[in-house]
């Protein structure tokens, strides 16, 4: 199963709202990852955002604050790794 997931936020988990910011998920696995799922904690729910290892917001809004996750998945299994992200 995935092993060693993260999400990290490009170039930093707190920008200034407008200007732009990627989400990049990365992991451990072997067999490797079959899939990447973005998702947003929205009143203690995830909404899945998209698959896929970036998510990248061009202008950002005080909307897009808040926590998101990102789930790493092969045929072994799950693991999921989260960040929080700050719109100053």
């Amino acid at each position: 199963a995935p092993k060693n997931t993260s999400i990290s936020a490009i170039p930093s988990s707190s920008v200034l709202e407008g200007s732009s910011v990627t989400l990049n998920c990365s992991s451990d696995a072997n067999p490797s990852v079959l899939s990447y799922t973005c998702s947003r904690e929205s009143e203690g729910q995830l909404e899945q955002l998209q698959t896929g290892d970036t998510l990248t917001f061009n202008r950002t809004d005080l909307k897009h604050r808040g926590r998101y996750h990102c789930t790493a998945q092969n045929q072994h299994g799950s693991q999921n790794s989260s960040v929080m992200l700050d719109i100053q």
